[in-house]
């Protein structure tokens, strides 16, 4: 059971990890929304000790700097739900919730078709590596049912 145990915890450390990040991505990217996004992505490959004057990088500078601020928005809140949704689910894993086990299962297993769509139209290792991890998480929730707290709440019966 304990061994059980340890898988559920690297899942909730995973969850957390990346909702962290999204979070950490949306605010970043809530800051810079009235900015000139193009100034803003060539200051972050700057940063990133990129070089600019790469025929790759200046392309996605410029491109960058053609997204409407309108879907750059769009993208920054889709983001920041994402990362509240990881937290949330870490935190009902965290507390052995049975409606987290299936939120979990759920809207991972949703997330699988569209991975391996992608991973089909263009491998990367990357890739492969989230739906191996994504599968992983939903094959081990739906195997594990036993590790989560059934609802001990029963409707008050008329006497």
């Amino acid at each position: 059971m304990k061994e059980r145990g340890q898988f559920l915890k690297l899942i909730i450390g995973y969850k957390t990890f990346m909702g962290i990040i999204e979070l950490i991505l949306s605010v970043s990217f809530f800051k810079y929304l009235d900015g000139d996004m193009e100034a803003v992505f060539k200051k972050l490959a700057l940063n990133l000790n990129l070089n600019t004057e790469n025929h790759i990088i200046s392309s996605a500078i410029k491109q960058a700097g053609m997204v409407q601020h309108t879907t750059y928005f769009g993208i920054t809140c889709v983001i920041l739900i994402f990362g509240v949704f990881n937290l949330v689910e870490a935190y009902g894993l965290h507390m052995r919730l049975r409606w987290a086990e299936w939120l979990t299962v759920i809207a991972t297993g949703m997330l699988i078709p569209y991975e391996l769509y992608e991973m089909l139209r263009a491998f990367t290792v990357f890739k492969l590596v989230i739906l191996i991890i994504n599968s992983a998480i939903v094959y081990y929730l739906a195997r594990h049912r036993e590790l989560f707290k059934r609802s001990t709440h029963k409707a008050a019966l008329p006497r």
